[in-house]
C-alpha cells in the first residue's frame, strides 16, 4: 500500500499547482462539472486506506495501545513541520519580503503563536505574521493540515467503537452509522441538478471539539463517510467479494457519475471498491515501495508550504511543468529528513510499555545519581587544589645600629 499512499500524495501537489501557481481551476472540476477534482480524490484515497488500515490495527490492540500507536505516527512529523515553518521557513520568507525578524517574531500572529494555536492538530492559525501576502493564494503557508484533524476524528471514532465492543460483537453499527452519513450526503445531493453536488457541499454547520478545534461538516461527514468504507471492508472482509470484474465495474462507475451526476453518491463508494482492490492485489514488485521507508506522509504535509515558498520567489514563472518538477523534488527532501529525523525513531516508540517507562525512570535516576556523585567530587577535588597555605616566615634578626664613629666617616666622606 505504500506506492499507493505515494501516488496519491503526489496527486495532492499535482492537484494544487495550477490553483497555487497560477490561479486556475484544479484538475478535473471541469470534467467532473464541478463535483470533485484531483486533490478530493487523492484524500480519499488516504482515508480509505486509512479506514481500512486503521481498523484492523484497532481490532488487534487495546484501546490504550491503538491511540499510542497513532500518535507517534502523526504528532511528531506534524510538530516537526510546525516548526519548520515557523523558525526556517518564515524567517527566510520574512528575509525575502524585507521583513525585520523583530517584526517578525513581534507580530501578533507571529511564529510562536503559529505554534500555540495549532500544536494539537486543529489548524486555527494559517499564516505567520502576514507573510505571502502577495501570492495568488495569499497568507496560508501550508494549507494541507486542514485534514490531519478529521484523520484524528477518525481515529477517536473507531478507539471508542473498540472501547464499547462494536469491532468484535455488533459490527453492524458501522453499518448503520455509514447509512446514516450516506442519507445525509444524499439529502444534500437532491438540491443539485442530476445530483451533481460537490464532494464538499457548502454546509454552514460544524463543531468546535476539544484540541481539535472547529470542524466543518462539509468536511468532516464526507471524509468519515469515505474513512468508514475502508472500515466496513475490513470488518466484512468475509464477505465482500474482491475481483478484477467488480473492480472494472467500480471503474466504469467512478467515470460514469463523474461526468454525469450522482458521483458522491455512486462514485465515491466505486472509488473506494477500486482502492481497496488495488491495495490487496497490489503486484509484488510495487510492495516494497514504502515497506522500509515511507515518505507519504511528509510529503503530503510540506507539499503545499513547498509551493507557496516557490511562488513567493516566483518560480512559477517557469511553467508549471518545472513548477511541479522543483516541488515534489524540494518535498521529497523535506520527507526524507523528516522521516529519519522523527517518523522513523519515534516508531521506535510504538512498543513502549510500561516496564519500559520503568526501567528508563530508573536509568534517569542512576544517571542523576552519578552525575550528583561526580559533581560533588570535582567540587571537593577543586576546593582541596585551590586551598592557600600561609607559611610564617623565620624571626628576620634586626642588625644593631652601627658605631657613631663609622657613621660620622662616611658622612664625611659622602660630603
Amino acid at each position: 500500500m505504500g506506492a499507493l499512499r505515494l501516488v496519491f500524495a503526489t496527486a495532492v501537489i499535482f492537484s494544487h499547482a495550477p490553483g497555487l501557481g497560477y490561479g486556475r481551476d484544479y484538475p478535473g472540476v471541469h470534467f467532473s462539472r464541478g463535483q470533485t477534482s484531483l486533490g478530493p480524490m487523492a484524500v480519499c484515497g488516504f482515508f480509505v486506506l486509512s479506514g481500512l488500515l486503521i481498523t484492523r490495527s484497532a481490532q488487534r490492540l487495546s484501546v490504550g495501545r491503538f491511540m499510542w500507536h497513532r500518535l507517534v505516527r502523526i504528532m511528531p512529523a506534524f510538530w516537526l513541520c510546525l516548526a519548520a515553518t515557523a523558525f526556517v521557513v518564515a524567517p527566510i520568507l520574512a528575509h525575502h519580503e524585507r521583513m525585520s525578524l523583530t517584526h517578525l517574531f513581534d507580530h501578533p500572529r507571529g511564529p510562536w503563536h503559529y505554534i500555540q494555536a495549532n500544536w494539537s492538530l486543529g489548524i486555527n492559525e494559517w499564516g505567520i505574521s502576514d507573510l505571502l501576502g502577495h501570492n495568488i493564494h495569499p497568507g496560508a503557508l501550508d494549507g494541507s493540515l486542514w485534514s490531519l484533524g478529521i484523520e484524528m476524528l477518525c481515529y477517536l471514532t473507531v478507539a471508542g467503537l473498540a472501547a464499547v465492543g462494536v469491532l468484535r460483537r455488533a459490527r453492524w453499527v458501522v453499518l448503520v452509522l455509514l447509512g446514516a452519513a450516506y442519507l445525509h450526503l444524499f439529502l444534500l445531493a437532491l438540491d443539485y441538478p442530476h445530483l451533481k453536488a460537490p464532494f464538499y457541499a457548502p454546509y454552514q454547520t460544524g463543531w468546535v471539539l476539544p484540541f481539535l478545534g472547529y470542524m466543518s461538516a462539509e468536511n468532516v461527514i464526507p471524509l468519515m463517510f469515505i474513512f468508514g468504507l475502508g472500515a466496513a471492508a475490513q470488518l466484512y472482509r468475509d464477505r465482500i467479494p474482491l475481483n478484477a470484474p467488480l473492480a472494472l465495474c467500480a471503474l466504469v462507475a467512478m467515470a460514469v457519475t463523474m461526468r454525469y451526476g450522482a458521483f458522491v453518491l455512486v462514485g465515491v463508494p466505486a472509488f473506494a471498491y477500486l482502492v481497496i482492490w488495488f491495495a490487496l492485489n497490489t503486484p509484488r514488485p510495487l510492495t516494497r515501495i514504502g515497506a522500509r521507508a515511507d515518505f507519504s506522509y511528509g510529503i503530503y504535509i510540506y507539499g503545499y508550504l513547498a509551493q507557496q515558498c516557490l511562488v513567493a520567489f516566483h518560480w512559477n514563472r517557469w511553467g508549471i511543468t518545472t513548477f511541479n518538477a522543483v516541488t515534489v523534488a524540494l518535498t521529497v527532501c523535506a520527507a526524507v529528513v523528516s522521516w529519519y529525523l522523527v517518523e522513523k525513531p519515534a516508531l521506535r516508540m510504538k512498543n513502549l510499555s510500561y516496564d519500559d517507562l520503568g526501567r528508563f525512570r530508573a536509568r534517569l535516576v542512576r544517571r542523576r545519581t552519578a552525575a550528583t556523585a561526580t559533581t560533588t567530587a570535582t567540587a571537593t577535588a577543586t576546593a582541596t587544589a585551590t586551598t592557600v597555605t600561609v607559611t610564617v616566615p623565620a624571626a628576620v634578626p634586626v642588625p644593631s645600629p652601627a658605631p657613631a664613629a663609622v657613621v660620622e666617616h662616611e658622612v664625611a666622606a659622602g660630603s
